[in-house]
């Protein structure tokens, strides 16, 4: 007995490609407000900014017209896939911007130390770390090289915030 005639083939399904536009577009936002807002830095500065600056637009635009000529061909649709569904990866990634926006609205007042060891711990415990010596120490140390090597040693113009310029005025320090 043989096989029936299964009919034509079922065409394959094109792949979801509207999400790979999501990061260029932002890198390439990203790119243009450097590029604009380094224009009073010294030339060195604002020559590394141009060249990297320049790179990652060239990289952004040869990566959109890649999945671009890909769903002109027909291998690809412009559908975000599961990016927008309801399901915990999505409400985790939603959290986690959430918490990141929330750290750089409040950078000014919080200060960039103390900020980035409450968003560390919020982060990590949304991704489901529950022990509280690794949130804390985790956190803490981070927080601790970050102060350390940009603010300290690097003398960075990163917010200092209200705490820890309330705590350096409480011991006397400038």
């Amino acid at each position: 007995m043989s096989n029936p005639d299964p009919g034509p083939a079922e065409p394959s399904a094109r792949t979801a490609l509207g999400a790979d536009f999501i990061i260029p577009a932002l890198a390439g936002c990203l790119t243009v407000y450097y590029l604009a807002s380094t224009v009073d830095l010294v030339w060195e500065a604002k020559a590394t900014g141009i060249i990297i600056g320049l790179v990652l637009l060239a990289l952004c635009i040869a990566h959109v017209a890649r999945l671009g000529l890909a769903i002109a061909r027909g291998r690809g649709s412009w559908s975000t896939g599961e990016l927008f569904d309801d399901n915990v990866f999505n409400r985790q990634r939603l959290g986690l911007a959430f918490m990141v926006l929330l750290y750089v609205v409040t950078i000014y007042w919080v200060g960039a130390t103390v900020g980035l060891f409450f968003l560390l711990i919020g982060c990590m415990r949304l991704l489901g770390v529950t022990r509280l010596r690794t949130l804390l120490g985790v956190a803490l140390v981070t927080a601790a090289m970050v102060h350390l090597a940009l603010i300290t040693l690097l003398d960075s113009k990163l917010p200092r915030g209200m705490i820890l310029n309330s705590i350096s005025a409480l011991i006397g320090g400038a």
